[in-house]
């Protein structure tokens, strides 16, 4: 005869463990953050663009320099004068694939090496025009106010850079 059944010794019960991966809590985490900082951009006073419109930071940084912009056409007319020494701040390799007639390469990223070849050219009272690639590119308005700190007094700068210029169908070296 056998044994009543609760009198069977069971084995103990497993339950499954309570303790979360690596993995789960850096995604909880990560889910929160995402959702909190969604509620205060939504609800907050303070928000926080999504995309920035870069077209319009240099312009702004300019601004805040206190530096002069000129358009591409506004630039011609300038440079039509002969007053002004026109900087092109992109790579030498960028340079070397077109420019301004005229240009004269200044790399922004070797500009401590380049402003001590070319001091002897830039009085500071020589007015200076400075261009890059386009509107997001910062490279101009890093070397203008480089150039300015240097002691050149009259800077303009040309935001719309080389890509303005063919695009207004300017000639182009």
């Amino acid at each position: 005869m056998s044994p009543p059944l609760s009198q069977i010794p069971r084995p103990p019960l497993e339950h499954p463990s309570r303790e979360w991966s690596a993995a789960t809590t850096f995604t909880a985490l990560g889910g929160c953050a995402l959702l909190l900082g969604t509620l205060a951009q939504l609800a907050g006073p303070f928000r926080i663009p999504w995309v920035e419109d870069y077209s319009k930071r240099v312009a702004a940084m300019a601004f805040d320099a206190g530096l002069p912009v000129v358009s591409a056409s506004e630039a011609r007319a300038i440079l039509s004068r002969g007053e002004h020494l026109l900087l092109d701040a992109r790579p030498v390799e960028e340079f070397s694939a077109g420019h301004i007639p005229g240009a004269i390469p200044f790399p922004n990223a070797t500009r401590e090496i380049v402003y001590n070849e070319m001091a002897a050219l830039l009085d500071p009272a020589q007015p200076l025009i400075i261009y890059c690639s386009s509107l997001d590119c910062d490279e101009a308005i890093l070397l203008a106010v480089f150039l300015r700190n240097q002691g050149s007094k009259n800077i303009v700068l040309f935001v719309n850079g080389f890509s303005g210029w063919k695009k207004e169908g300017f000639a182009v070296e």
